[in-house]
């Protein structure tokens, strides 16, 4: 799921591109792999949040509530902060990169910083030139949305007590339809994902049984979204808005139920160092290093589709590897600090 995130992430450094399907065939290859398969990683990680959340709790009550927050504290505020300021301070370089990728003068980025508001930036730097709500540390809306969820528990847990998968199917109805309330740290992703994760855990109910079961369901589903991407791109994007959301709800079933039987027949087993890192590298890929190695990648001469195509799998690939690298030296030098900056997941 990090390495789709990096994926997500590396497409906007092509910023020439329209992304249509009459593009060609690096347009193609994108589209399918950025708008198709990788949305899925965000949602995921909410859906496991929730299901961790409430995890072997034989009791609810303001007590654990109050623990539980606490230790979010250490594991997402913490953490949050500090990635944050990381990425504030690193910001300078980080634009110098965007400007020669981008071709344009760089801005006087202090000054930039002081117009907006610093506080500002740990939460929504919507004034820069995003609209989606983000933090300074793009990819740490994640944590500011799972931290506003995470608040939210007890009425969550009172819901789905009382109405079971009513409330699921209420709040994923709010997901599709994209009504919502517009406040940046509150989105329906991920409400709607740590709810459904929640269920199964507060339900006491088996997901990966439940999603195995529906494997074959979901995985013909799965295709037939997939297949039907290309006639929508270009024709209808609320359509495509829809679908996109339809076919990773799909996803997110096709992903679990087909994981969980190869991990139960022994045919993969769980890569304990790279998940040991996966929040370091979520956190720190967009903090100088995605956009240094972008702008290798992209003075690279290509003369063909496939090998852009080839270069941008590289390029995803090199930026997940030195985050590792780091993230290993730092388990062997300094691993105190990477617990803090890792919210203990070392």
């Amino acid at each position: 799921m990090a390495f789709m995130v990096i994926c997500l992430h590396v497409q906007f450094f092509y910023v020439d591109e329209q992304w249509s399907m009459s593009g060609g065939g690096f347009n193609f290859f994108v589209i399918m792999l950025c708008k198709v398969i990788c949305p899925v990683a965000v949602p995921t990680f909410f859906f496991i949040s929730g299901f961790l959340f409430f995890k072997g709790l034989e009791d609810w009550d303001k007590d654990v509530w109050k623990r539980k927050m606490i230790k979010r504290i250490r594991t997402l505020l913490v953490p949050f902060i500090l990635w944050n300021l990381i990425a504030l301070l690193a910001f300078p370089l980080t634009r110098f990169a965007g400007s020669v990728i981008k071709g344009v003068p760089m801005e006087n980025v202090w000054y930039t910083i002081q117009n907006r508001g610093v506080l500002r930036l740990f939460w929504d730097r919507t004034l820069f030139e995003s609209s989606f709500g983000q933090p300074m540390n793009t990819p740490l809306w994640f944590v500011r949305d799972l931290m506003v969820v995470v608040l939210l528990t007890p009425v969550i847990h009172c819901l789905i007590k009382k109405t079971g998968f009513l409330s699921v199917l209420v709040i994923a109805a709010f997901y599709l339809s994209g009504i919502w309330i517009p406040v940046s740290g509150f989105s329906t992703t991920a409400a709607f994902f740590f709810i459904w994760g929640s269920y199964y855990s507060i339900k006491r109910r088996s997901f990966t049984e439940s999603f195995h079961k529906a494997r074959v369901l979901f995985t013909i589903l799965f295709f037939m979204g997939v297949l039907s991407v290309p006639f929508i791109w270009d024709k209808n994007p609320r359509l495509f808005s829809l679908t996109e959301k339809i076919l990773i709800i799909i996803t997110v079933v096709f992903c679990f139920g087909i994981t969980s039987n190869l991990i139960v027949d022994k045919k993969v087993c769980v890569k304990v160092p790279l998940v040991k890192s996966s929040f370091f590298v979520y956190c720190s890929h967009m903090v100088i290093i995605a956009s240094s190695v972008m702008m290798l990648v992209l003075a690279l001469p290509t003369n063909s589709d496939v090998m852009r195509s080839v270069l941008y799998i590289a390029g995803v690939i090199l930026i997940y590897l030195i985050c590792h690298i780091i993230y290993l030296i730092m388990e062997r030098f300094c691993p105190s600090i990477l617990r803090v900056l890792s919210g203990g997941r070392n």
